[in-house]
C-alpha cells in the first residue's frame, strides 16, 4: 500500500513538472506579426573560419567571425548597440569578442580588403538613417568547439520591441528583447576542406 503510495506521489510530480514546463512554454511571448517598433535592416555573411594567431604571441588559435550590414531605415535615428551571442550544439554559450584581440578583427579588415569594416567596438553608436549611412561590421568568437555540427547565432539590439514576463520562480518582471536567431549546419570536415556552413533557419524570437 506504501508503496502503491509512492507511485502515485511520483506520478503527481510528473504531472505538475509537465504542467509547469507547458505553462512556461505557453507563457513566453512571440514578436508581434508586424514590428511595433523601430527595427534595423540586418544582412549577414555566412559565418567563416579564420586560424591565426594573437598579438605577441606565436601559437595560433581558432575564431568564428560572421561579417553583417546593418541600415537604418526606420524613419528615425537608432543607437545601435548589438550583441552577438553563440549557441553550439554541445552546449557552450560564447559571446562575441570575449577574448578576441584587435588584432584579429586588423586581419580580417586586411583580408577582405573593405575600408568601411567597422570594428565591433567603433560600430556602436546612432546609426543615421537610409542605406547611404549602413555600416559594415563583424562578430568574432573564440573558443567554440571543434566538435560542434550546429549553432545559432542570436543578435540583439535590432528592435526596439520588448515586453514584459513575470518570472514563474521568482515572480519578478523581466524584460524580453526582440531577437533575431540564425541557426547554422556545419558538414562533416574533410581534411584540408574549411568547413561551409549551411542556413537552416532564421526567425524572430523574445529573449
Amino acid at each position: 500500500m506504501v508503496r502503491c503510495k509512492s507511485c502515485l506521489a511520483l506520478v503527481v510530480l510528473a504531472a505538475v513538472g509537465v504542467s509547469m514546463f507547458n505553462f512556461r512554454a505557453q507563457a513566453a511571448p512571440e514578436p508581434a506579426a508586424a514590428p511595433l517598433s523601430w527595427e534595423l535592416d540586418f544582412k549577414a555573411k555566412i559565418p567563416e573560419r579564420l586560424i591565426a594567431a594573437p598579438a605577441d604571441k606565436t601559437e595560433s588559435q581558432t575564431y568564428w567571425y560572421i561579417r553583417y550590414t546593418v541600415a537604418n531605415e526606420s524613419g528615425r535615428e537608432v543607437l545601435f548597440t548589438p550583441e552577438f551571442q553563440l549557441m553550439t550544439d554541445t552546449g557552450q554559450l560564447i559571446t562575441s569578442g570575449k577574448g578576441v584581440d584587435n588584432a584579429i578583427f586588423n586581419k580580417l579588415k586586411e583580408l577582405y580588403k573593405n575600408p568601411f569594416l567597422v570594428s565591433p567596438f567603433q560600430i556602436l553608436g546612432k546609426i543615421l538613417q537610409g542605406q547611404d549611412n549602413a555600416k559594415d561590421g563583424v562578430a568574432i568568437f573564440t573558443g567554440v568547439d571543434a566538435d560542434a555540427r550546429n549553432f545559432r547565432i542570436l543578435v540583439s539590439g535590432l528592435s526596439g520591441e520588448t515586453a514584459d514576463v513575470e518570472n514563474p520562480v521568482t515572480h519578478k518582471t523581466v524584460v524580453l528583447h526582440k531577437t533575431l536567431v540564425l541557426e547554422y549546419q556545419i558538414p562533416g570536415e574533410a581534411i584540408g576542406i574549411d568547413p561551409q556552413p549551411q542556413l537552416k533557419s532564421k526567425q524572430w524570437v523574445m529573449k
